[in-house]
């Protein structure tokens, strides 16, 4: 009898751990939308976590606007980790969040002239 116990024990405990181990995934999904000619300005993303309330019905913020100094965004990642999806589950949908990153596009290069011989 005893020796039963101790197995249930340990299988709790491994349960446990693994469910803890799951909460620290980095991405149970991610998408990522790119240009075909991509050169971005700095190699790290800038990133962002964007909130759905209500099943999309309120979400904030609303427009997510990229600080790119007017050269256009290079590339976008939106991803969803296992906690998101946990929250979005426990609370029916009612609030749903998702980290949103982002890299600004390099500035075109201005092209030189070579030197004209007189």
């Amino acid at each position: 009898m005893r020796r039963g116990a101790v197995a249930g024990g340990l299988k709790t405990l491994v349960c446990l751990i693994a469910a803890v181990g799951l909460l620290g995934l980095q991405a149970c999904a991610s998408y990522r939308v790119t240009a075909p000619d991509s050169d971005p300005l700095r190699p790290e993303y800038k990133q962002r976590t964007m909130h759905a309330y209500f099943w999309g019905v309120l979400v904030d913020p609303e427009v997510l606007a990229a600080d790119c100094q007017g050269q256009g965004i290079n590339d976008v990642v939106v991803a969803q980790s296992f906690a998101h999806d946990l929250a979005g589950v426990l609370t029916f949908g009612i609030w749903m969040p998702v980290e949103v990153r982002y890299r600004c596009k390099a500035p075109p290069i201005q092209g030189g002239s070579f030197p004209r011989r007189n």
